[in-house]
Order: C-alpha cells, then structure tokens, then sequence
C-alpha cells in the first residue's frame, strides 16, 4: 500500500514539473510576442523601460499561478521595498536557475547580466535585447556596460558574486566583477538572500528531475553595503557576510523522483533558464583592472 502511495506521490509532481516547465515556456513565448508587437508603437526611447515592465509582469504572472496552485510557496514581498530606488548593485546567492526569474518578478528596472548565447535564444532573446540586458562578451565590455547603467540610465544591476549556482546550500567562493563595479561607479550594494529547504535547480539537479512539492522559497532585502575600501577585501566582507545568514539554513531534500521529458522542450527550457543568468560572468573577473 505504501509502495503505491509513493509511486502515486512520484507521478502528481512529475506532472507538475512537466506543468510549470510548459507554462514558462508558453508565457516567454507570449511575452516575445507582445514585446515584438509593442515595440512597432513605441519610441526607441521607451522600449527599453516597457520591455523591461512586462518581463516584470510576466514572471509575477507566472509566479503567481504556481503559488497559488500550491506548486511554489514563494515569500518575495520584502524586495519590493527596492522598486523605486536607483542606480543601485543588487547581489543575491545563487541556489536555483529560477532565482534571477524571482527577483526581476518583483523589480522592473532590473537590467541582468547573461550569457551571450540568450540573445539568441528563441524564448529569451528578443525580450533580452529590448530589455538592454548585458551579454558577458569580454570583462571590459560587462564593466562598462554595467557602469553606464548605474550611473547614466539609473538601471538596478543585478549580479550573483559566485557565478554559478551553489550545491547543497553551500556558498561557491565570490569572484570580483562586483567589488570592480562597485569602486568604478560609487554605488551601494543591496544584498538580496534566497532560502529554500529544497535544492531544486540547484547545482547538479537535471531541470527534469521531480522535488517534492511544493518547494518553498524565501527571497528577501539583507544589508546594504557602501564600499570604501579595496575591491577584493569587499568582496570577501560580502561573501562572509552571506555565510553567516545562510549557515543555518541549506536544501535538506537530498533525493527526488525523476523524469525524462521529450529531449525538444527539455533542451530549450534547460537552455533558457541556464541562459539567463551567467553561469561564467565573473571567470575572469579577477584580472580585471
């Protein structure tokens, strides 16, 4: 009897896996068409701000849903309190491939750095380009890129210092793009702090494979740091600074049941999520000068 219950159990949340995974995929494919379709009324001038809101307003939608489904139990609200503030350094740890997907869900002038492979992606790529977000083509480019945003167009910069997602809960060491930033351009540093109990598209998790749902997630507004002294003794603040809020928390579910979905739309929607945030942004950010 148990053994059925169980089996029941694996199969109601591979169906919700395939669910989600599907309903991401059809609402970025409806959010590249309405931008598309927008763009042809609006002036150059205001397509990088509109594209950005509806980004915004498409990951709300569809966290949303899963939340109310009960597929997610998301706590994001504390971030919103950053809406309205400029020109400000966002940082955040990087436990799952849905974590730049929250924070942009709650902040519309978000500008994300990204590989340069998204821009060609055919559920991303033309929101990406509209929304101005930055391809990681060389250190330099990322650099100045990011500084213009700041301190010219006021954009938040959002950037995860270990440039990879994390295994178990467990911080990657922090690379140094972010203290670079910071120095260049004066501006503050807003830390953001993920929770889950689940490592569910963390590290080492296939985008295939079922969590016991639902997956419950915390995302909230941490210390703000202004830097003043040198960029590599910052960045390793910032990175102590992290394990001490995460020491006690961390994934405890170790195990899941797994499906392979049809290999077409498991290859786009892996490639999608793991193309949005840059997994190789900061590799050479050390020896930048």
């Amino acid at each position: 009897m148990m053994h059925l219950i169980n089996r029941f159990k694996h199969v109601r949340n591979v169906l919700i896996l395939f669910f989600s995974l599907l309903l991401l995929a059809i609402f970025m494919i409806v959010g590249s068409i309405g931008l598309a379709i927008q763009s042809a009324f609006l002036a150059s001038g205001k397509r990088r701000e509109n594209a950005r809101r509806v980004i915004t307003a498409t990951f709300r939608l569809y966290f949303r849903i899963l939340d109310d489904l009960h597929i997610l139990r998301l706590d994001l609200s504390d971030i919103d309190r950053l809406q309205d503030e400029r020109g400000l350094i966002l940082t955040s740890n990087h436990p799952s491939l849905l974590d730049a997907l929250l924070i942009t869900s709650r902040l519309p002038n978000v500008v994300c750095i990204m590989k340069a492979q998204v821009l060609r992606n055919v559920l991303f790529g033309h929101g990406a380009k509209m929304a101005g977000y930055i391809p990681n083509d060389s250190i330099r480019t990322i650099v100045s890129d990011a500084s213009r945003e700041l301190t010219e167009v006021g954009s938040q910069l959002l950037l995860f210092p270990e440039g990879t997602r994390s295994r178990n809960g467990k911080i990657n060491p922090f690379q140094g793009t972010v203290g670079v930033i910071a120095r260049r351009t004066n501006a503050d540093v807003q830390t953001i702090v993920i929770e889950s109990e689940s490592g569910f598209l963390g590290k080492g998790w296939p985008v295939w494979r079922a969590p016991a749902f639902p997956v419950q997630i915390r995302v909230y507004a941490g210390k703000r740091f202004s830097v003043k002294e040198e960029g590599k003794l910052f960045v390793e603040q910032l990175q102590r600074y992290y394990e001490q809020e995460l020491q006690d928390a961390g994934p405890t579910e170790t195990e899941a049941a797994s499906v392979t979905l049809l290999p077409a739309s498991q290859a786009v929607i892996e490639e999608t999520c793991d193309e949005l945030v840059s997994e190789e942004l900061i590799s050479n950010g050390r020896s930048f000068k």
